[in-house]
C-alpha cells in the first residue's frame, strides 16, 4: 500500500501560504481512506454454533417417529443409565459436526421383525436429514444406519420386563 506524505514545499517567496495538500497523491489517499475507514468501524461478527449433542438428540427424536424402528441401541453408559431408571435422549446416535454447514450421523437401530430394512433406511434418511436441516441448518453429508438387532414388539417388551416406558427391569441391559 502506498503511503501519502506531506512536505512543506520550498519557496523563495515568503508571502506564499503553506498548502499541506499540495504534494499529496489523491489517488492513493482515496484508496487509503476507503480501506482505512472500513477498518475503523467494524461490523459485529455473528456465529451460530450447533453442539454435536443437539444433532444427536434431533436425530434420535426423528428416528423414533419412524415405523419399523423398535428402539435405538445405546452404548454401555446409556444402558447403565436406563438400568438405574433414567433415560438417554441420544441413545443409539453418534453425530459429528464437520463444519458450520455439515454433519455426519451414525444410528444404531433395532429393526422390527417383518419390516423392510431398506424401506426403513429410506425413511430414516428423509426424516432425520429434514429434521436436522430444519432445526439446525446443517446438511447431513454422511449417514450410516446400523441394524444391530431384529425383534418383534412382543420380544422387545418381554426382554424389557413387559414395561415399554423406560424398561424398569434389570433385563434391559443387553449387549
Amino acid at each position: 500500500m502506498s503511503q501519502a506524505t506531506m512536505t512543506q514545499p520550498s519557496t523563495s517567496n515568503s508571502t506564499s501560504s503553506y498548502d499541506p495538500y499540495a504534494s499529496m497523491d489523491f489517488d492513493s489517499m482515496e484508496n487509503m481512506s476507503a480501506s482505512g475507514a472500513d477498518d475503523v468501524k467494524a461490523e459485529p461478527q455473528y456465529k451460530l454454533v450447533i453442539d454435536e449433542a443437539v444433532v444427536e438428540k434431533v436425530s434420535s427424536k426423528a428416528a423414533q417417529k419412524i415405523d419399523g424402528i423398535i428402539d435405538m441401541r445405546g452404548n454401555v453408559l446409556s444402558r447403565i443409565q436406563e438400568g438405574l431408571g433414567g433415560s438417554d435422549k441420544t441413545k443409539g446416535v453418534d453425530a459429528d459436526v464437520v463444519d458450520d454447514q455439515n454433519a455426519k450421523v451414525d444410528l444404531d437401530i433395532i429393526l422390527e421383525y417383518g419390516k423392510s430394512a431398506s424401506d426403513v433406511f429410506d425413511q430414516i434418511k428423509d426424516v432425520v436429514s429434514k429434521d436436522i436441516k430444519d432445526m439446525t441448518g446443517l446438511n447431513v453429508v454422511e449417514m450410516t444406519v446400523n441394524v444391530v438387532d431384529v425383534m418383534t414388539q412382543d420380544e422387545y417388551d418381554q426382554k424389557n420386563g413387559n414395561n415399554t416406558d423406560d424398561g424398569q427391569s434389570g433385563s434391559s441391559m443387553n449387549q
